[in-house]
């Protein structure tokens, strides 16, 4: 049975797998435990805010973020904006393989723009590098961002122009390995 198919259904204990599955989900305590209380909080239909998980784990809103940030790097966490409300989505934590080879992929874009950046990113900064894998090419993401970086324009806002711009024009990667701009 694939953990994709069944972790949402009504049978499933999604609590227990993630804890008998801690040694293969790469986590820390911390993670595993902010991994439960997203999942908790989310069976009870209750708000989820850094203050709520910070107070339970006894920690700074800093903290909290650092934490989100891991878990989002990881593939596991992702965090979205619907009706006005933050969504947590931990369903990445029940992925199938093709979705964790998915994931790595994210983790070593996000650690390009990290080293360009020369900081860690931040939550959202890491939900809206994803939100742009589902609109543009990957690589077209990297190449935006050396661009940027040519240009010493290390801002989200400024490598998204740019993308929409080769988007506009219909620029694929190939074209511009060959010095198309």
């Amino acid at each position: 049975m694939s953990n994709e198919i069944s972790w949402n259904a009504p049978y499933f204990d999604r609590r227990t797998w993630l804890l008998s599955e801690l040694a293969s989900l790469n986590v820390t305590a911390e993670e595993a435990l902010t991994l439960l209380l997203i999942d908790y909080f989310n069976g009870l239909g209750q708000l989820i805010t850094h203050d709520v998980i910070a107070a339970k784990l006894h920690c700074d809103s800093e903290q909290v973020d650092e934490l989100f940030a891991a878990l989002s790097a990881k593939g596991y966490l992702k965090i979205d904006l619907k009706e006005g409300r933050l969504v947590f989505d931990i369903s990445g934590t029940y992925a199938s393989q093709h979705s964790i080879e998915q994931s790595v992929q994210t983790v070593s874009l996000f650690d390009e723009f990290e080293t360009e950046f020369a900081r860690p990113l931040s939550s959202a900064e890491m939900q809206r590098l994803s939100a742009w894998m589902d609109t543009y090419d990957q690589q077209m993401i990297l190449y935006a961002l050396y661009e940027a970086g040519v240009y010493d324009k290390r801002s989200l806002d400024y490598i998204e122009r740019i993308l929409v711009e080769w988007k506009r024009r219909g620029l694929t990667p190939q074209e511009y390995e060959e010095g198309k701009r």
